[in-house]
């Protein structure tokens, strides 16, 4: 699954805040069609209303579809800002798979290369408090939200803060090549994912002991 959230909050256009997360959520898809790939698994394109005010769409989403939660090998969320997909930072029982999964990355465009990453320390607790963006209800619930790692290799200086939920927030400030590279890096990881034989293990993700 992917996605992004469709609303806006008060003045803001809502060009950044989360036009960055819909559009590359969009042309995904838009590029998996145009390919007549035909994928094992189905990919969960998702754009999502009422973020801003308390995370109302994708609460809605995962609270009426709990049986179809266990079969999601990963959600993931896009929500913050024109930066271009640069790496992802997976558990070590993931690492095998997105290794072959992101195999192709670095053969697109030099100027973007992609990193993989493990990531350290402990399992983390089973949150328990909804926040952030839309993808606290999924890991709430003990879906795997990894998401991807962004920069801004090319020096655009965006700083998310300074438009952010204000009549900033313009289309403007969008960077193109950032997303379109982005959007096709999404492409081929949801592609590829859902062309595996099995789920994502979700060993080691969250430390269900810890209440």
């Amino acid at each position: 699954m992917c996605g992004g959230h469709l609303d806006s909050y008060d003045v803001a256009t809502g060009a950044i805040d989360c036009g960055s997360g819909v559009a590359p959520t969009l042309e995904a898809a838009r590029l998996i069609t145009l390919s007549g790939a035909k994928p094992q698994r189905s990919i969960v394109f998702c754009l999502w209303a009422g973020e801003e005010f308390g995370l109302w769409g994708s609460e809605f989403w995962v609270r009426t579809n709990k049986d179809k939660l266990k079969n999601i090998s990963n959600y993931f969320n896009r929500d913050g800002g024109p930066t271009v997909t640069s790496g992802i930072t997976v558990p070590d029982a993931m690492y095998n798979d997105f290794e072959k999964i992101c195999e192709p990355l670095n053969s697109i465009n030099s100027d973007f290369p992609f990193l993989l990453k493990r990531r350290s320390g402990k399992p983390q607790p089973l949150p328990k408090i909804a926040g952030g963006s839309d993808h606290a209800y999924f890991a709430m619930n003990g879906v795997p939200t990894i998401s991807f790692d962004n920069s801004d290799p090319k020096g655009y200086d965006f700083n998310y803060y300074e438009i952010w939920h204000t009549e900033r927030d313009t289309y403007n400030i969008s960077i193109p090549e950032y997303m379109n590279h982005t959007s096709v890096v999404t492409a081929i990881v949801l592609y590829n994912l859902a062309n595996l034989d099995h789920l994502l293990s979700r060993e080691g993700l969250y430390d269900l002991n810890i209440k």
